[in-house]
């Protein structure tokens, strides 16, 4: 019987990482998907680990040529409707998500969840905008861990395989806005994103491929009026950072952040008052 769901792990020489991920996997209560892992023909023991598990519908163990090509050819064996990409590493949040996501994939193409980032031992909610601009693609991405992507998309168009890091980005990019593919957000959370993948360690080189991602589909009159991560302002980042955030923490958070440009900006005009005193001209010395 056709499963729903295909969970995608892809792997290379990241044994811990691949059993944090495939325990997770495993864990799911809901039994409507399959399982597909890829490993790039791993010699850290990882190949020994995958033949071990009991619930997997489909591994192979063979040298790829790169992540991208490894997540297309997981891709041609997926009979799910969706396709969700659990990579080494990473892991769902709880054993439950896939009984919660699963009735909310109704036909739509892209559903997008809430990932937890965890970097050096400190975890952070985000969840993807309520709608999706261009604005928010420039400076940012969904995040594939928490993305149920329609499985008959995947398959007529592959990811990119010269990209080293951004093609994820790219297909969501140039779907959402060129094929005018649907985007849910979904008030879940999906996953632990752990920050030390490649695309977190390769920031240079993310925004290097995300510009000529840019420069080739995006008409120069569309980017006018258009603000791109480089390009904010030390306050206009921080408020953007917070409106990712759920509802209660995201306010708090941009009254935090006002609170303190409120005293910054009161204590520059004391200061200004002070320095216009008589005698206190050229900062009060002399």
């Amino acid at each position: 019987m056709k499963k729903k769901v295909t969970v995608i792990t892809v792997n290379l020489n990241n044994l811990e990482g691949l059993k944090r991920t495939a325990e997770s996997v495993i864990a799911q209560t809901s039994r409507d998907f399959e399982y597909i892992v890829i490993d790039g023909g791993s010699t850290d023991g990882s190949r020994e680990y995958i033949a071990r598990l009991s619930r997997v519908d489909y591994w192979v163990s063979e040298p790829d040529k790169g992540i991208y090509n490894a997540m297309n050819k997981a891709v041609r064996m997926a009979q799910g409707e969706y396709c969700i990409f659990m990579n080494s590493g990473d892991a769902f949040f709880a054993p439950d998500v896939l009984t919660r996501v699963i009735p909310r994939l109704n036909g739509g193409d892209f559903y997008v969840g809430c990932p937890v980032t965890v970097r050096g031992g400190k975890k952070e909610k985000l969840c993807p905008p309520q709608a999706m601009s261009v604005d928010f693609l420039l400076s940012g991405s969904v995040n594939h861990q928490c993305t149920f992507t329609r499985t008959a998309i995947l398959k007529e168009s592959p990811y990119n395989e010269n990209r080293r890091i951004v093609a994820d980005w790219e297909r969501f990019f140039k779907e959402w806005l060129f094929r005018g593919r649907s985007y849910h957000p979904l008030d879940i959370t999906v996953a632990y994103s752990y920050l030390d993948g490649i695309s977190s360690t390769n920031l240079e080189t993310s925004r290097k491929e995300k510009a000529g991602v840019i420069a080739s589909l995006v008409p120069k009159d569309m980017l006018e009026g258009l603000r791109r991560e480089e390009d904010l302002t030390p306050l206009e980042w921080k408020i953007r950072k917070a409106m990712s955030m759920p509802p209660v923490r995201r306010d708090l958070k941009l009254l935090r952040n006002a609170a303190k440009f409120l005293a910054k900006d009161a204590a520059r005009s004391l200061w200004r008052k002070l320095a216009a005193l008589p005698g206190r001209k050229g900062g009060g010395r002399g």
